[in-house]
């Protein structure tokens, strides 16, 4: 434990191993703190690295989905007007 401007930390340090393929394994505290499944990796000027987690996108939208239909062939409608739109300003090939 550490105590820095009246405050208390308490720093976890776990130490892991590194397999001939490169690869090591998030401890499970972390896994479960974190709820994700990417970290990223830090490297500081000193050759040290930090570690930290990396927000799951659908946790930080919300749900993607509003519950309206969709048009299956909105895609194929977007992709022609943009065509016209390049047509008509001379972009076209």
């Amino acid at each position: 434990m550490t105590t820095c401007r009246n405050r208390l930390y308490i720093i976890s340090v776990v130490k892991t191993k590194i397999s001939s393929k490169g690869q090591t394994t998030v401890p499970r505290r972390f896994l479960k703190l974190w709820k994700t499944s990417q970290v990223l990796w830090d490297l500081n000027p000193d050759g040290s690295a930090r570690v930290a987690p990396t927000p799951d996108i659908m946790s930080l939208l919300g749900s993607t989905s509003d519950g309206r239909l969709r048009d299956p062939n909105e895609k194929q409608k977007t992709r022609s007007e943009i065509g016209r739109n390049a047509a008509e300003e001379g972009l076209s090939k």
